[in-house]
Parts: structure tokens; sequence; C-alpha cells
């Protein structure tokens, strides 16, 4: 689950119940009961013991010293108010402790009820102002009665003081699952701004890369009817730009349905015999004349002539047949297109090395986003979808092979395309 879905579950199961809603609590009220004299702990539970305060009992802690509390609280426990002597080790010992309970021990929510039976040592008013407590009581004027409704008192006011922490850690936790959707819905929003945005290039690349063989096809065809009418001969070149264009147009339209039968996951492959070699001379001789037109050469380093492998022949020559054209496409003229194979470990090795400028670092760190790589790679010399390396990905993936780009030391680059061998 990730950090998204999480943050909806649990705002789901926040809001699922009512804010503020009562969480399972102890089946009574802790009441602790701090005071050095034994006769007061006997007294106070005594007058209590029977009482109940908003359906729940009264169940009761002892510590004879504020030492002894201060000790008993710092564990977890679940107090609800504490009745506190303000003379026991010292003379202000329980309004030390009052101050420890709060600031030291950060226990807010614990009821404090002092009780003294020495009232000149703390004057009430002072204590009143200067400490967190809800109640300051003379022993001897905390009779029965009113001891009870102090701690009915106190103990509402916990309740309440509990709902309103719960209440609390809720929206804080609502808040943080808020903030994590948010961010996720963020990412999401720029991703997907991200690929129209990228999508949006790659059709107005299209419609250009479309428009441009059309033109031609269009144009040398109505020059050449223009010649045929004014019975004139048609020049030799009408018709190898025609034919030219008419390729480069096949190639892209090739290339279009190459990556949305990949994307689909609908391209099957078909495994048969294959003599590597033969496979690389066709290569040769299918690019010998686009090579002889850009004043390139082809060089051909044989390996195994008789060799033969169970490979996708359909495939692989796409693959070749693509890294070759790109080869042809940025190398510039005079230059020779060197093509080898080899088998080393039970795999096969076909390697394309070029003289061009190279491949760009952001295109071969993502050959799965064809969306972005034909902006990166277009030129005034040079044009393409940018789908060609994306497709060798995907084709040598689904054979168990892998592409590898690589700048070559002197310029330029290799491409090696690397299969697990299957003899014959």
């Amino acid at each position: 689950m990730n950090r998204a879905t999480s943050a909806r579950t649990d705002l789901t199961a926040a809001t699922g119940d009512k804010i503020g809603a009562a969480q399972p609590r102890p089946a009574s009220w802790q009441i602790l009961i701090v005071d050095d004299d034994p006769d007061v702990h006997l007294t106070t539970e005594f007058a209590l013991a029977n009482e109940t305060v908003l359906d729940r009992p009264l169940h009761f802690l002892h510590a004879y010293s504020a030492a002894e509390a201060e000790a008993l609280l710092a564990k977890p426990n679940d107090i609800a108010v504490i009745l506190l002597d303000v003379v026991m080790e010292t003379e202000d010992a329980g309004l030390r402790l009052a101050r420890t309970i709060r600031d030291k021990l950060c226990l807010s929510a614990p009821r404090i009820i002092l009780r003294t039976g020495h009232p000149g040592y703390a004057p009430e008013h002072d204590v009143i102002r200067d400490y967190d407590i809800d109640d300051y009581r003379t022993k001897s004027e905390l009779s029965r009665i009113r001891l009870f409704t102090s701690v009915t008192t106190a103990l509402r006011a916990f309740d309440r003081l509990q709902q309103l922490l719960e209440t609390n850690h809720r929206l804080e936790q609502i808040t943080r699952d808020l903030e994590v959707l948010n961010i996720d819905y963020l990412e999401q929003r720029e991703a997907a701004l991200s690929a129209a945005r990228a999508k949006s290039r790659f059709l107005n690349n299209v419609s250009h890369e479309l428009r441009t063989p059309l033109n031609a096809i269009v144009g040398f065809s109505e020059l050449s009817l223009r010649a045929i009418k004014d019975q004139r001969p048609i020049p030799p070149g009408y018709l190898e730009d025609i034919l030219e264009a008419g390729r480069r147009l096949t190639s892209l339209v090739d290339d279009i349905l190459d990556f949305s039968q990949l994307d689909a996951r609908k391209r099957q492959l078909l495994v048969e015999p294959v003599n590597i070699q033969e496979l690389i001379d066709y290569q040769e001789e299918l690019f010998h004349g686009e090579a002889t037109r850009l004043g390139l050469t082809i060089s051909i380093v044989p390996g195994d002539r008789n060799h033969v492998s169970s490979i996708d022949r359909s495939s692989l020559s796409k693959v070749l047949g693509h890294i070759i054209s790109n080869a042809l496409r940025y190398s510039p003229r005079g230059e020779t297109i060197e093509v080898s194979w080899r088998i080393e470990g039970g795999t096969i090795g076909i390697f394309v090395d070029d003289h061009g400028p190279g491949v760009p670092k952001s295109v071969k760190n993502n050959l799965d986003e064809p969306f972005s790589i034909g902006q990166e790679v277009l030129t005034k010399d040079a044009s393409g979808l940018g789908l060609g390396l994306t497709i060798c990905r995907h084709l040598m993936n689904m054979m168990g092979g892998r592409i590898a780009i690589l700048d070559r030391a002197g310029g330029g680059t290799q491409v090696r395309l690397l299969l697990p061998e299957q003899a014959v």
C-alpha cells in the first residue's frame, strides 16, 4: 500500500466515525489519593466507594508521598483525578508535585484537587492563581457531600477534556492525511499535464512528419502529370523523390502501428530458425541505396556464416533496421557504419558503430518515454517521431534481450543488441 492509499484509508476511517466520539475507556474512573496520612486514604475511599459518576464506578490508587506519586504518574496510566495533600515531606511538597505533573510529566488531562490541613502554608487565592488545579479545600470542610461534589465536577471536566483531546487528535490526523492526499493529487496532476503536453508535442510531430513526405508525393506527382500532359519526359528525379517519400511515409506509419501494438500488448513473437549473418547481410542490402545517397558506407564484419539460432526474425530485423537507419541519419558524409556480431557466453551480440554526434543522455535514460524523445533528437537535417528506440527496447525485452547505447571513445555511438543464444 503506498503513502497516498494509506492516507485515503485512514481518512475514510477517521471521517466514518463521528468526530469526538468516545474511544474505549477503562471500566472505572481512576482516582489517585496522595497523602502521607493513611487515615485520609481510608476515609476518602470509604466516603466515595459506592459512588458512580457518568455511569462509571470509582477505583482508587494510593501514594503516601510526593515522590511515590511522581513515580506512579510517570508510568502509563488512566488517572482522571488526583486528590493531593499540600503538606507531606515538606510544607510545599504537594504544590511542587502539582507543578511537576503539569510541567515535567506534561500531564494536562488529570484534574487536581488540592487538600490541606494547614491553609496558612498556602493561601487559597495564591494557589488558585498560580497553579493549574481544579479545586482547593481544607480537609475540615470536605464533608462527604462536598468531596463527592468536587470529585464529580473534576471527573466531568476530565471527561470533556479527553473528548476535546481525542477530537483534536483526529483533526490532526485528518489534516495530515489531507496533506498527503493533496501532495498525491498535485503529483498526479503534474504527471497528467506532463503526459498531455508530451502527447500534444508528439501529435504535432506526427502531423509534421507525415505532411513532409505527403507533400513531396503530391507535389512531384502533380509535376509528373503536368509533364505527361505537356508531352514532356518526366525527370527521373521526380520518380525517385516520390519513391523516397513513399518509403519514408511507410516507415512512419509502420512505427506508429508497431508502437500501438506494443503499447496495447498485442504483438506476439514468432520464433523460427534464423541465420544471423544472412539477416545482417539483408539489412545491408536494404539500406545500401540510402547509404549511397547520403555519402556513407555500411561495412559488415562477418561472424559465423553458418550459425542458426531460434529468434523472432521480424522483430530482430525491425530492431536492427531502426538502429542502422538512425546511424545513417545522424552520421556525417564520408563516414562508415560498421555492423558486427559474435557469440559469447551464450549471448548473441550484434554491434552497430557510427561516427555521429552521439545519443543524448536524456534519451538513453528514458527509452520508455517515447513522447518526450522526439523533441530531443530533432535537428534541421534529421527528423523522426522519437519512437524507434522505444520500439527497439520493447522488442528486445520481449525476446529476452536488451539494448545498450554506449558512447565511443573517438566520438559516435555503439549500439549493442544482446540476445540469449538458442541454437537450433
